[in-house]
């Protein structure tokens, strides 16, 4: 890259897209306790829940990967494209029983196999998908209507704080755009400590590294939220990445802390027999009378440790007759090293954004 700060002001666009703080901020209802910075909000906002969305918020929650994968249908360099949350929600309207299996899943199977699930013809592979999303492929169209109502139902309350924080998303993305028509390589180094600018390539750290050239990329859009900290959020597309760009609100800024949840999670290895029933999870599903055969504790003794590890979202569960089947996750162990990184080596929540001043460049 000969000139990359000319490359950047060319490629790189700063927006405020309100579809994306929508679903940020189920995100952040899903699971406040790891939000810190909109931990307040949060759980002012679900004590005021109508009783049918709070009861519907963990349901949908699990079933889109607490609605970042529903994200992946956002795409702001198309030229059509509108940025309004009613805008977002008939995208989803529009997709097909595949389409939206296939992103609830996380595209991670083939087309073809989703379309063979929904057409009913289940495999082995299929006995290994979550009980959630094994209901949604028999179901699809079903499941997606059921989404719609949520959402839609959810829609008055988000705009309500929209409302509250829109003026300074606005003015973010101006503050923001004086930065990277200034100085754009520092700008965008400084949007997160694990996003690494480079003179070829950009680098993102998160549960495996990210490399991508600025060869192979056409765009690079950052999003202006309130609810992403204190992720590094990335979405992928052909030649397009968006990365979250974190905005401190007045009133809504917290110190940085660890959460309850990155501590749940550290417990489960302050127990050798808790880390080796996981270990065991992983590999196999089990009940509790066989995990007690197998590790030599009493059955109460595993219900115990199944807990804690169900809680930190290492092991999720299934009735097969009379029995209850344990199996563990292996995305959430490779999680971890993200969490590290979150909660240990991130600085305070938010980039704070500021007009550009002279006597601060060298």
């Amino acid at each position: 890259m000969h000139d990359l700060p000319q490359w950047l002001r060319k490629h790189l666009t700063i927006i405020y897209q309100p579809s994306y703080e929508f679903f940020l901020s189920l995100h952040v209802l899903s699971n406040p306790e790891h939000h810190t910075s909109r931990l307040g909000w949060a759980q002012e906002t679900l004590a005021a829940l109508p009783r049918p969305l709070f009861r519907d918020l963990p349901y949908f929650a699990e079933l889109s990967n607490s609605f970042l994968d529903i994200m992946d249908i956002l795409s702001p360099w198309e030229e059509s494209y509108q940025h309004s949350v009613e805008a977002g929600l008939e995208l989803i309207s529009g997709l097909s029983a595949e389409e939206f299996a296939e992103i609830m899943l996380g595209r991670v199977y083939h087309r073809r196999q989703v379309q063979e699930w929904i057409a009913g013809r289940a495999d082995e592979a299929f006995e290994l998908v979550k009980p959630v999303h094994r209901q949604m492929l028999r179901h699809p169209l079903a499941t997606k209507r059921r989404f719609l109502e949520f959402c839609y139902a959810y829609l008055p309350i988000f705009q309500a704080e929209q409302r509250r924080i829109e003026p300074w998303l606005v003015r973010a993305v101006m503050e923001a755009e004086e930065q990277a028509a200034t100085d754009p390589v520092t700008f965008l180094s400084q949007v997160h400590p694990r996003l690494h600018v480079h003179e070829d390539s950009l680098l993102f750290h998160k549960a495996k590294t990210y490399t991508f050239a600025y060869s192979d990329l056409s765009h690079v859009y950052l999003c202006v939220t309130t609810f992403v900290s204190p992720h590094l959020l990335l979405g992928i597309y052909p030649e397009h990445i968006t990365v979250g760009l974190s905005v401190d609100v007045p009133g809504t800024a917290a110190k940085a802390t660890i959460p309850a949840d990155f501590i749940a999670k550290m417990k489960v290895f302050g127990d050798p027999t808790r880390a080796a029933i996981l270990k065991s999870l992983l590999g196999h599903p089990y009940c509790t009378q066989q995990l007690a055969e197998l590790h030599g504790i009493t059955e109460p003794a595993v219900t115990k440790h199944l807990k804690l590890l169900t809680d930190a979202g290492f092991v999720w569960s299934e009735r097969r007759g009379r029995y209850v089947f344990y199996r563990g996750l292996q995305v959430q162990l490779e999680q971890l090293s993200v969490d590290l990184h979150e909660f240990i080596d991130m600085p305070a929540p938010g980039l704070s954004i500021h007009p550009p001043h002279k006597e601060r460049r060298k």
